[in-house]
Order: C-alpha cells, then sequence, then structure tokens
C-alpha cells in the first residue's frame, strides 16, 4: 500500500484527484444554485401572472358594475322623461278642452282655475277678456309655465335620484 501512496504522490495524482474533488464539488453547487435561481425566477413570474389574470378580472368586474350603473341611470332618466312626457299630453288635453267649452259657451266670461296646492299661484291667471278665445301671447305664457314648472320638477327628482 506504501508504494500505492507513493505512486500517487509523486505523479501528483493525489492532487488531480483533490482538484477532480473539488471541480465537481464547485460544478455541483453552481447546478444547485442555478436550479435555486430557476425556481425563484419561475416562483415570481407565476405570481406575477397569477396576480395579472386577478388585476383583470377584478378590472373586468368594476367594468360591468360602471357599465350596469350607467344603463340603470339612462333607464331612470328615460322612465322620468316619459313621465314628463305623459304629464305634458295629459295637461295639453286638458287644455284642448278648457279651450273647445270656452269657444262653445260664448256668453260666459273666461276664468280658468287650474290650481297647483305646492305652489299656493293659480295657474292659470283668471283671465276675463272681451275676445272668445285666449290669445296666442296668453296661451304661449301659460304653456311656457307649464313646461317650466314641469321642467324644475322633473329636473329636481332626476337630482334627487342621483345623489340616493
Amino acid at each position: 500500500m506504501t508504494k500505492i501512496n507513493d505512486q500517487l504522490t509523486s505523479s501528483g495524482r493525489v492532487k488531480q484527484i483533490c482538484q477532480n474533488f473539488l471541480l465537481h464539488a464547485d460544478s455541483g453547487l453552481a447546478h444547485r444554485l442555478q436550479q435555486e435561481e430557476f425556481a425563484e425566477h419561475f416562483d415570481r413570474n407565476r405570481t406575477h401572472r397569477r396576480d395579472s389574470r386577478l388585476g383583470v378580472k377584478a378590472a373586468r368586474d368594476v367594468e360591468e358594475e360602471e357599465k350596469n350603473a350607467y344603463i340603470t341611470k339612462q333607464f331612470d332618466f328615460y322612465q322620468q322623461k316619459q313621465k314628463v312626457e305623459e304629464i305634458d299630453t295629459a295637461l295639453a288635453r286638458q287644455l284642448q278642452k278648457e279651450l273647445k267649452i270656452q269657444s262653445s259657451s260664448k256668453d260666459r266670461p273666461i276664468t280658468h282655475t287650474h290650481y297647483r296646492p305646492h305652489d299656493k299661484k293659480n295657474y292659470y291667471e283668471d283671465s276675463s277678456t272681451n275676445s272668445d278665445t285666449i290669445s296666442d301671447e296668453q296661451l304661449a305664457r301659460i304653456l311656457q309655465e307649464e313646461e317650466e314648472l314641469l321642467s324644475s320638477a322633473a329636473h329636481q327628482s332626476l337630482y334627487r335620484h342621483a345623489f340616493v
């Protein structure tokens, strides 16, 4: 055995084996560190992709909620608009009936008593004239007042619904 030890030491074989051992240990360490780095990078990418998917899903949900809120708001607006149109139509019919009654009864003076309790104002001001029909100016003024009252009431109603 001493003969083998002498051969190994004399030829530098031990140094070479030690260097090979260190080389293999270093390459093993490098390989392990590289695998850890790859695993860390892979986990980081997986986490980033998962977070991105969650962010996209959350953004879609928020967009859907905003879209539904907008549609609901538009629907409420159109319903309110339709109610105002119905009220306008009813008032126009009532006014037309009053004008027909007025034109059929020429002997009586004209007095309109359409009254709105919320504004404590005689809506159609008493108008007694010698002619049988209301002048266009008076009719336009009355219709304009009705429209202003209805639009302000509709605006206040929409304003209340928007912030409730």
